[in-house]
């Protein structure tokens, strides 16, 4: 279970294979079944150009967190590439 935080920002990241994608950044809640709160992570909705969305998370910390059955079908080198454009574009952002 999730609650969502804040309101979500919109960026944009190109992989190294020239393809562009799209992305929002949202803080969530990860609760268990009695709903205690268990984690506050960043919630990363990645949309591909044919409008499919993947959900990756990250800790306050900057350590990814994959979650059982989120992103169910998709390509692990998509997922990992994906991680690597962000970590480069937020590390980029904090040199500026």
């Amino acid at each position: 279970m999730e609650r969502e935080l804040k309101n979500e920002e919109t960026k944009n990241i190109v992989l190294p294979d020239a393809s562009h994608f799209s992305y929002t950044v949202k803080q969530v809640e990860i609760t268990n079944n009695l709903g205690a709160v268990v984690a506050l992570l960043d919630e990363y909705s990645i949309l591909n150009y044919a409008g499919k969305t993947y959900k990756l998370y990250k800790t306050k910390e900057g350590t990814w967190y994959d979650r059982p059955n989120v992103n169910s079908g998709a390509a692990n080198a998509l997922l990992i590439t994906s991680k690597m454009a962000i970590n480069s574009s937020i590390n980029t952002h904090k040199l500026m």
